[in-house]
Order: structure tokens, then C-alpha cells, then sequence
């Protein structure tokens, strides 16, 4: 990963100490605002870096200023330019989202935190666009319960060389602070699986929602835009119908031709 990125042994020292002096001069001390500056300083920064090193340096000290707002408190501030920001519809958990772009592909960044009980969870994932790898985004989240367990669905999205992504996993949140997928709870007939995903055009738009309630999860229903192009996914787009994921007894089931 180190070569990948371009970082020899003085590098790593190099940005260790850039992101000692990032935590320091950025979120040492101040107000709320100064902490929400300080990430917008921090996000900017990573536009600005002419290196994947130093992008990923600076976007590594985002999550240091995250832990000094309180949670609740950004959701009544402006919004920070290439911030993704969600509070859970039916739970107390915020989730933060931002990305870093690298020579070869995306480094994406999902901050989880919970109000009460509960140590942040931080993803971090390599995206690549040649599709070795593949990281997500994350940009909603729902909590649900089978039988006593708390789960939760994300949606996410990510992209390559040929397309963009979206998809629908189910993970848990582990005390020991890692996040487990394999949870078979997405249902279609009598298949299981723990993740549903979708691939289109890269200059088309899907949508991937879920409702105001947490019970549904809607979706545009994808197509070839000519029969020719069937798996051929590049060529794929909304064609006006949608499907949907409803919770029923801790399971999510897919149905077909539903209304928004």
C-alpha cells in the first residue's frame, strides 16, 4: 500500500508529523466553529495537495476535528463544501463521509458516531478505477432489529473507470469497534444475501433512498437503454419504474414495481 501511494521511510515520517501538527494547529483548542472551519480548511487542503501522500495527511486529521463537536451540533450548522453528513432517521448516530482523490483511484473516508455507549467507528477504503479494489462511500443509514439484534442497512456508492456504483449493505456494529457485513438479511424470494448492489452509466444518476420512516428502501429500477447492451452495465439507466427493500420481521424483502 505504501508503494502504491508513493511513500518511502522518510515519507511516513514526514506525514506523521504533518498530521501531529494538523491535530495540534487545527483541533487543539475552539469553539465549534473553529472545528468545522478547521475541516473545511483540512478538505480544502486535499483539493488543493499536488501528492496522494499529502491528500491523504490531511484527510486523515478530519476525523480528530469531528471528535471535538458535539454530537447534534453540525446538523445546525452551515454545511461544509465536500462534507457528507447524516443523522440516522430512527437512531442516534451521525454519520460523517468525505473523499480523497489519487492518481489512481478514491480513497473514501465513512466516520460513524453514536450519541451514547459507544467509541466512533472509522472505514477507511481504497477505490481504484481498474476495479481491484473496491472501497464505498456511504451516504445513509437505518437501523433495524432481528430477533433482539440492533442492525443497520448503508447505502453507498462508489465508481470506475466504466461506470458508478451503488449498493445496499447490511452490517452490525461490534463492540470490540469493527463493523461486520456478513448478514444475510436481504431477502428475494428464497435467496439471501447480505448486500444488493447496482452498476450504470457514468455520466447517468440512480436514485437509492430510503423512506421517511425507515421501513422502505426505494429504488430506480435499472435498464439497457437498447436490448443490445444487456450486461453491459455502462450502458445502464433508470427506466422510470422503481423497486423497493421492506423491512418485515428483521428481513429486508425486494418487490418489484412499486410507487415512489
Amino acid at each position: 500500500m505504501e508503494k502504491e501511494y508513493g511513500l518511502n521511510k522518510g515519507g511516513r515520517w514526514c506525514c506523521m508529523a504533518g498530521l501531529l501538527m494538523l491535530y495540534f494547529v487545527f483541533c487543539g483548542v475552539g469553539s465549534v466553529w473553529g472545528q468545522v472551519d478547521s475541516v473545511a480548511t483540512l478538505l480544502q487542503r486535499v483539493k488543493l495537495a499536488e501528492d496522494d501522500s499529502t491528500r491523504i495527511a490531511y484527510a486523515d486529521g478530519i476525523a480528530a476535528c469531528l471528535e471535538q463537536i458535539p454530537f447534534g451540533e453540525y446538523a445546525q450548522l452551515p454545511a461544509v463544501q465536500f462534507l457528507g453528513y447524516r443523522k440516522c432517521v430512527n437512531a442516534d448516530v451521525e454519520l460523517f463521509s468525505w473523499t480523497v482523490p489519487l492518481e489512481k483511484g478514491q480513497m473514501f473516508y465513512n466516520w460513524f458516531r453514536f450519541k451514547e455507549g459507544e467509541k466512533p467507528y472509522f472505514l477507511k477504503s481504497l477505490s481504484t478505477m481498474d476495479d481491484r479494489q473496491t472501497g464505498w462511500l456511504y451516504y445513509d443509514l437505518v437501523r433495524f432489529e432481528k430477533r433482539k439484534v440492533t442492525y443497520f442497512v448503508l447505502l453507498g456508492w462508489n465508481r470506475t473507470r466504466n461506470s458508478n456504483r451503488k449498493i445496499v449493505q447490511v452490517c452490525r456494529f461490534m463492540p470490540d469497534g469493527t463493523v461486520s457485513f456478513d448478514h444475510k438479511l436481504l431477502r428475494r424470494g428464497n435467496s439471501r444475501s447480505a448486500s444488493l448492489s447496482f452498476e450504470y452509466s457514468p455520466d447517468g444518476s440512480m436514485m437509492l433512498k430510503q423512506d421517511k420512516k425507515g421501513k422502505r428502501i426505494v429504488f430506480d429500477h435499472l435498464a439497457p437503454t437498447d436490448s443490445r447492451y444487456e450486461g453491459y452495465y455502462m450502458f445502464y439507466g433508470p427506466d422510470a419504474s422503481y423497486d423497493a427493500l421492506v423491512l418485515k420481521d428483521g428481513e429486508w424483502w425486494f418487490q418489484e414495481n412499486v410507487k415512489q
